[in-house]
């Protein structure tokens, strides 16, 4: 069976995101396997990319098997959630030994991370019960629960704009390499929007079937029309590119880039050397 746009997309997903895992596994050697560094996630999100799109290309070769079509819906809705996760451990990064002492950020990170991880659990239960629903009110529920994660990563991108313009307030605070972290991070932040966006209008485009008598029966988009486009079962492959697969992979992109260039280590050994010199001096 001849592959459709989206499964044409699907196989160049598998081709850039392979990369990026490779990347993402020696940058998390390099700078730290903890889920504060942040690094790890970038692996994270290039495995729940891959597997998307391995699943997605199977369920269009396979349409009778519905845990391919279930799998690869959890996968393009959690794929939202490693990549803000990653933004929030390079913020936690950029403020160390600076500003990772005061409440605002200590705080800040902490309780936006945990409404990222509640936006993933939310995303990944929606997926498993939409894909389950055996009648209409469980397919509401999901699509409820839907909603609820898109609105929470929404919630969750504007804590890292906030926490991100507080750190540039305290420009002086930061460590010199840990600078350009922060300014990787800004670079992303409108590419982010735009995968976040994508996100939301996503979650609330009308679905493409009701269940009736424990069937499933597939409707016309009549209301809504705008946000058709943004369904996962919608043709429109080109929004599905620009405003999802490619604002995500310039994100992922320009994070790689600058974990490559910034020798994050060299900020402790200027500080350890400067608090030696200080000591010497008493």
């Amino acid at each position: 069976m001849a592959l459709d746009a989206r499964g044409i997309i699907s196989i160049v997903v598998i081709v850039i995101y392979i990369p990026i895992l490779i990347v993402g596994a020696l940058l998390s050697f390099r700078h730290g396997f903890t889920r504060e560094a942040g690094w790890i996630f970038l692996v994270i999100l290039s495995l729940i990319r891959l597997i998307g799109a391995i699943t997605h290309i199977l369920s269009e070769e396979n349409p009778t098997n519905t845990t391919y079509t279930v799998i690869y819906g959890i996968m393009e809705s959690a794929g939202t959630s490693p990549l803000l996760v990653a933004t929030l451990g390079f913020l936690r990064t950029t403020t160390q030994y600076g500003l990772d002492e005061t409440a605002l950020v200590v705080r800040g990170l902490r309780l936006t991370g945990l409404a990222a991880i509640i936006g993933l659990i939310l995303a990944i239960i929606a997926g498993t019960d939409i894909g389950d629903a055996s009648k209409q009110s469980d397919l509401d529920s999901g699509n409820n629960l839907r909603h609820a994660s898109a609105i929470l990563f929404a919630v969750v991108y504007g804590a890292v704009v906030l926490l991100t313009v507080y750190c540039w307030m305290n420009m002086h605070m930061i460590l010199k390499y840990r600078k350009r972290l922060l300014n990787g991070i800004t670079l992303t932040l409108p590419f982010l929007f735009v995968r976040v966006l994508y996100g939301i209008l996503s979650a609330f485009a009308p679905f493409p079937f009701t269940i009736q008598d424990g069937h499933d029966v597939p409707v016309a988009s009549a209301n809504s029309k705008s946000l058709s486009k943004f369904s996962i079962a919608s043709s429109d492959w080109a929004v599905y590119l620009v405003m999802l697969i490619l604002m995500e992979y310039i994100s992922v992109l320009i994070y790689a880039v600058v974990g490559m260039v910034t020798p994050l280590g060299k900020d402790t050994e200027r500080l350890n050397h400067e608090m030696t010199r200080r000591a010497a001096q008493r």
